[in-house]
């Protein structure tokens, strides 16, 4: 029987109905001989919910990407799993169960390793009532058209603009050679410089547009979502996926864990 380990970047997920939410889900065969493993979604055992709403099982809006995989002896493997309410999907908490099992075993010898998500759903917005949208739209455009005329009756005559003095650059939080990786505004993930180089060239539009299927948010074969943020689609490369997966572990600066040091220059790659 093949030895196992589930870990999950999330276990609670805020998510929006008719939308996708995604989080990733390492497995490691702990075997020294190769197993072709499953990652499937199932409802949540009876009885360990409560009852009501909140214990709808969310098994049927969960897709695992290429849930089938050969994992050689010692090997970890990253899975996409994708959670998409229904339009309909009721407020309150949702379960999911992820397992990882042998495909040649039945997934019930590994259901206790099981890892379960909890899909968090908001309550749907209210009709709106009262007053017509154009009421309002109206009272908007007679309040711009009153200021406007306001201003160029009551404005004083221009006076020449201060000298413009040069912003303070923010200190670098991270230690070095570390540096922030910004995928996004206000992302403050030490990696190396080369690495914050690349974040930077895949959030362009111009490499995005090769790599996302038109008319999706999905990417196209062999790129897969970088997952920076549980909500970042940003289509990459697989091994920098698995790369943005390790830096965001807490210690990363430290010792970099197992993976090897990133390059000291960035290639462009599309």
């Amino acid at each position: 029987m093949s030895v196992l380990t589930l870990t999950l970047t999330a276990t609670d997920v805020r998510a929006t109905r008719a939308m996708a939410s995604t989080l990733t889900a390492s497995v490691t065969n702990s075997a020294a001989v190769p197993a072709r493993v499953v990652l499937g979604a199932y409802p949540p055992l009876a009885g360990t919910v409560a009852t009501g709403p909140a214990s709808t099982g969310a098994a049927g809006w969960t897709s695992v990407e290429r849930p089938l995989r050969e994992l050689a002896g010692g090997a970890t493997e990253q899975y996409t799993v994708t959670i998409t309410p229904p339009a309909d999907a009721a407020a309150g908490d949702h379960v999911v169960r992820l397992i990882a099992y042998d495909a040649d075993r039945p997934p019930e010898e590994y259901s206790d390793q099981a890892q379960q998500v909890r899909v968090v759903l908001a309550p749907a917005p209210a009709p709106a009532t009262g007053i017509p949208w154009w009421v309002y739209a109206v009272a908007a455009v007679l309040v711009v058209a009153v200021g406007v005329v306001a201003f160029l009756l009551l404005r004083p005559a221009p006076v020449p603009p201060p000298e413009p003095t040069p912003s303070p650059t923010p200190s670098n939080p991270c230690p070095e050679p570390f540096v922030p990786r910004l995928a996004r505004p206000g992302d403050l993930t030490c990696v190396m410089p080369a690495s914050a180089k690349e974040a930077q060239w895949d959030n362009r539009s111009d490499v995005q547009r090769n790599r996302v299927i038109p008319g999706t948010t999905e990417c196209q074969i062999p790129y897969v979502p970088r997952l920076a943020f549980p909500d970042d689609l940003v289509c990459v490369w697989e091994d920098t996926a698995n790369r943005t997966h390790v830096e965001n572990q807490p210690g990363y600066t430290e010792h970099m864990f197992n993976d090897s040091e990133y390059p000291d220059t960035f290639t462009e790659r599309r």
